[in-house]
């Protein structure tokens, strides 16, 4: 990484590993979701088309998702 690309990033919120994730009683930067759909649901800005297809996803892919993250 770059001197330019470390400062042009350090003020951003850095995403922590998802390995473990599921060992997490609260999560996001902050703690304050207490569900893997909720934090989901959560991310927006940057993150926002992300969130947006995990919205059109049906209800069964939305869960397949999070089963998935309880897997980690």
């Amino acid at each position: 990484m770059s001197l330019e690309s470390y400062r042009s990033s350090a003020n951003r919120i850095r995403t922590a590993p998802l390995w473990g994730v599921r060992l997490q009683p609260l999560l996001m930067h902050d703690g304050a979701s207490q569900t893997f759909r909720e934090a989901i649901l959560r991310h927006r800005g940057e993150a926002s088309n992300v969130t947006e297809r995990f919205e059109r996803l049906s209800r069964a892919d939305q869960e397949a998702v999070i089963e998935f993250l309880k897997s980690l």
